[in-house]
């Protein structure tokens, strides 16, 4: 975090200490259970998260890049599901940020910012991901608007989302495939429908869905940018800071575990010795932290466990072996 400054500091500190507070205590059940963290969203809002990427004039509180993905890192770190409820909003936001228009910035932006509205992406088909321009859902012109067909799948936050940023064709004639994609800022109504809730290994609480769009309406203003066929190169440039969540995410997972391992390894006994004094554990050896995006040359504390430079500082010889009856 050498590169924050003290203020956004101070946003990660407190966003670290509401997952600590709040969020692992309940993780666990809530994540077995598949329950929405209606709660735990509510407290995000209050905290301002979901206008990080929003400039004051639209009543965000904006952070640098790397802060952003601190605060991705330590939500990850308490319970992946909470860092993916934010992960889809930013994209949209900043596509709005880049490209909308002043009419469709003052509608959307100050209430992102405040998550009454939260925003989702819909790329993903049902007969392909990452080929976007395979796509096969269109939206053709009818009257002052365009009517759209189609499906989509994998979409987080689908059913809870106010504004849905959808990528479709408009042009599907258009040479090359591209200039024929299109953002329509969409809202749920008639004609849109979560189709089904998608089961997932993990990954629980947030909603991963399947859209169907039968003969729904958007109106002309539903462009983002208000020019068709732009939509490809718009959605390419927020999915720039949708890569860097994912990644932050990751971290935050990953520092989690080594934290989790790192507490029971201190508490381990086994041949005689502590878990920590194993190989493992090697004295001095960076490698366990600095995997998890940890400074090996600084104390860190993680998940309630003390990561010291150095580590492990003690031995078989300096610390007596203990029966676990006698603990």
């Amino acid at each position: 975090m050498s590169s924050l400054s003290a203020e956004e500091r101070a946003v990660v500190a407190t966003v670290a200490d509401f997952v600590d507070r709040e969020v692992r205590p309940v993780a666990r059940e809530l994540e077995h259970a598949n329950a929405y963290p209606e709660k735990l969203i509510e407290q995000m809002k209050a905290m301002g998260i979901f206008g990080l990427a929003i400039p004051e004039p639209y009543g965000g509180a904006p952070v640098s890049t790397p802060c952003y993905a601190e605060v991705t890192a330590e939500l990850a770190r308490g319970w992946m599901s909470l860092a993916g409820v934010m992960g889809g909003h930013t994209v949209v936001a900043k596509m709005l940020l880049a490209f909308g228009t002043d009419e469709q910035k003052q509608r959307y932006l100050p209430r992102m910012a405040t998550g009454e509205v939260r925003a989702a992406m819909a790329l993903t088909e049902p007969g392909g991901g990452s080929d976007l321009q395979a796509m096969t859902t269109t939206a053709r012109p009818e009257g002052d608007g365009y009517r759209v067909n189609g499906t989509k799948t994998w979409i987080t936050n689908a059913r809870r989302s106010q504004l849905i940023a959808l990528l479709c064709k408009t042009d599907p004639a258009a040479s090359p495939r591209y200039l024929g994609v299109s953002v329509l800022l969409v809202e749920h109504g008639d004609g849109l429908v979560v189709s089904r809730d998608l089961p997932k290994l993990g990954y629980k609480g947030v909603e991963s869905c399947e859209l169907s769009l039968t003969d729904y309406l958007a109106p002309a203003g539903a462009v983002l940018g208000g020019e068709p066929g732009r939509g490809f190169a718009q959605m390419m440039k927020g999915l720039e800071i949708g890569r860097i969540q994912v990644a932050a995410r990751a971290v935050g997972v990953a520092q989690a575990a080594f934290g989790d391992a790192l507490r029971y390894a201190q508490q381990r006994e086994s041949f005689g010795r502590w878990a920590v004094t194993w190989p493992t554990w090697r004295p001095g050896s960076p490698r366990p932290a600095s995997w998890c995006g940890m400074p090996p040359s600084a104390t860190t504390r993680v998940n309630g466990a003390t990561w010291r430079p150095g580590w492990p500082s003690c031995s078989p010889r300096r610390r007596p072996w203990r029966s676990r009856s006698t603990r």
